[in-house]
This record gives C-alpha cells, sequence and structure tokens, in this order.
C-alpha cells in the first residue's frame, strides 16, 4: 500500500511540532506545506522533498493529497475544516476543533455528510502518563476515583503570529487553548459534569488564569489553567486520588508514591521550536493513530468528533458559568 499523501497547513509553533513528528510517521508521506510566512516554511523546510505554499488554497488545487493537517490559529479551524472536508480530505486538526460549541456542531455535520475522516488533535489523550490514569479509572484497580487535580501552567504566549493567542476573540483565551487539554481529558473519561464552577481572572495585565471545578456525583474534578505574564517553563501535573490509593505525575509518574515505568517508543529529535511546550511522544501517537485510520478505511474511535464537540460544549459551559475577578 502506498503512502497517503498529506498537506500541513501552517508550520509555526504547533504546525512545526507536527512537521518534525512527520519524519517518523509510518504509511503517509508529508508531500506539502502551506504557510502565509512562505519564507518562514521555505526555510523550515531546507532540504526536504516538500512543496511549500504561501496559500493553502493553492496547495489544495495543485497537490494529489489524501489528508490534510491543520495547524493554524484557532479561530481559523471551523471555516478551514468544513472547506477541506467538502473538497474530500480527511482532516487532522489542531486543538481546539473550534472556538465555540454552535461551529463544532457545523465541522461535525459536514463530517457525517462527506463521509470523511476528521479527528481533533487531542494530544494530552495519548500522553503516556494521561494513558496509564486513564487506564487506572476504567479498570477500577484503585476503587472509586475520589479526587482529581489537574494543573497547566505556562508564561503567556508571547510568540504567536500577528500575536493572536493574546487575542480572547481569535484564541478563546485560557480555558479554551490551554486549560481544554484537561477539560478535554475529563470529558472524554467521564462524560459531562453534573455542576460546574470556575473562576477566571480573563486576560489582562498580561495574565489569564481559570480555576474549574467539576463534580460527577461524588467525585470532584478541578482544572486549573494559567498564563502568567512572568517567564515560566511550561509545567502540567495530575493527581489522582482513589478508594485504595493514588497516582501522581509531576516530573515523573507515581503509584502510591512509587514510581511507575512506561515502555515508549524513541521519541522524536529534540527540536527548538521556539514554543513553550513539552516534547512527548503524544504528538507522534495521535498523528501516527490518525494515519493509521485513514489508511484502515476506520473512524478514529479514539477521539471521536463526537467527543470533540462535546468538550466544546463543556467549554462554553465552563466560561458560561465562570465568576470574572
Amino acid at each position: 500500500m502506498a503512502d497517503i499523501r498529506v498537506g500541513l497547513i501552517g508550520i509555526g509553533g504547533m504546525g512545526g511540532c507536527h512537521y518534525e513528528n512527520y519524519k517518523q510517521v509510518k504509511g503517509a508521506k508529508l508531500v506539502a506545506v502551506a504557510d502565509v510566512r512562505v519564507d518562514m516554511a521555505k526555510e523550515k523546510t531546507q532540504g526536504a522533498d516538500v512543496n511549500v505554499y504561501a496559500d493553502y488554497k493553492e496547495m489544495l488545487a495543485n497537490e494529489e493529497l489524501d489528508m490534510v493537517d491543520i495547524c493554524t490559529p484557532s479561530f481559523l479551524h471551523a471555516d478551514m475544516a468544513i472547506e477541506c472536508l467538502n473538497a474530500g480530505y480527511h482532516v487532522l486538526c489542531e486543538k481546539p476543533m473550534t472556538l465555540t460549541a454552535e461551529d463544532a456542531q457545523r465541522v461535525l455535520a459536514v463530517a457525517k455528510k462527506t463521509d470523511k475522516k476528521f479527528m481533533a488533535a487531542h494530544v494530552v489523550r495519548f500522553m503516556a502518563p494521561y494513558m496509564y490514569l486513564r487506564g487506572v479509572i476504567e479498570s477500577g484497580e484503585l476503587g472509586k476515583l475520589l479526587r482529581l487535580d489537574m494543573k497547566r501552567i505556562s508564561s503567556i504566549p508571547v510568540w504567536s503570529w500577528e500575536d493572536w493567542m493574546r487575542d480572547e476573540k481569535r484564541s478563546g483565551g485560557v480555558i479554551t487553548d490551554l486549560s481544554i487539554h484537561d477539560i478535554d481529558y475529563v470529558q472524554s473519561i467521564l462524560g459531562m459534569p453534573d455542576s460546574i464552577s470556575c473562576v477566571h481572572y480573563g486576560l489582562k495585565n498580561n495574565n489569564d488564569f481559570a480555576q474549574t471545578e467539576m463534580v460527577y456525583g461524588d467525585t470532584l474534578v478541578s482544572c486549573e489553567g494559567t498564563w502568567y505574564g512572568t517567564g515560566m517553563p511550561f509545567h502540567a501535573t495530575f493527581l489522582a486520588v482513589f478508594e485504595n490509593g493514588y497516582v501522581e505525575s509531576t516530573d515523573k509518574l507515581y503509584k502510591n508514591g512509587k514510581p511507575v515505568t512506561i515502555e515508549e517508543s524513541a521519541k522524536v529529535e529534540e527540536v527548538d521550536l521556539g514554543i513553550n511546550v513539552g516534547n512527548d511522544n503524544g504528538y507522534l501517537n495521535e498523528i501516527q493513530y490518525f494515519v493509521d485510520c485513514v489508511n484502515n478505511g476506520t473512524s478514529p474511535d479514539f477521539v471521536t468528533p463526537e467527543s470533540s464537540a462535546q468538550t466544546m460544549t463543556l467549554v462554553d459551559a465552563i466560561k458560561a458559568k465562570a465568576q470574572k475577578i
């Protein structure tokens, strides 16, 4: 079977991360890249057998593609995904799926109508510590989950194209852009909560942080998402307390205080992307998973379009409930 041909739309921050990971993806060949910053795109792809375009529509018109990978700013996701699905391409789209639940339903409807595969790239679902925790929760090996505390903290992103990430209308702010990683993870395992509360600082004074609490029966889940104006390395942690033990992820993964070793394939080569994110096999795993779905003719059931749309419904509900301070 010939490798499927992939076009990457956007090779900035996350696009650069996806680009580097395609070098290890099996069953797919990245043949074209489109970015409005064409000089940057040519520099990043120098020496590679990749055609570069300044306009993604020109790329779609001139390349014989099977799949597109959308890594553009969040406010462009909905219309771009719909256009690519209608044009007959399978679509992998960086998170968030869209900026609103309403737009997510538009994408979902087109994905169903065209019968093309669509997946939002919720990378945390594919990261080893979080996959391990999912297994502990779903197996019940430590009993019932009582409390889950998730934190995701970073310096505020000042590196984005035209500073779109610090524009709440274009990024959705820290809840839609950063905290969504943990919100989606929780939703994918536990579903929609019984009740929601949130305190949100809002994008001001070059800071944006939110503390969300969700109740599932007698289980309490909290998700903190923070952009601080002071320089701060990215870090993400969780503490899950069960009836009969706990699982904790900080610099390492622990179960009941003992380190947990997880077998992983070789990571992609460390590359300085100029963005404040960690390097994890999750990016490679999510791309490989979607490529395998396309090659095997199977729907992505680990991250379904319906589940990603449900995450946007939950994000909208959290923002509607948020107390601004």
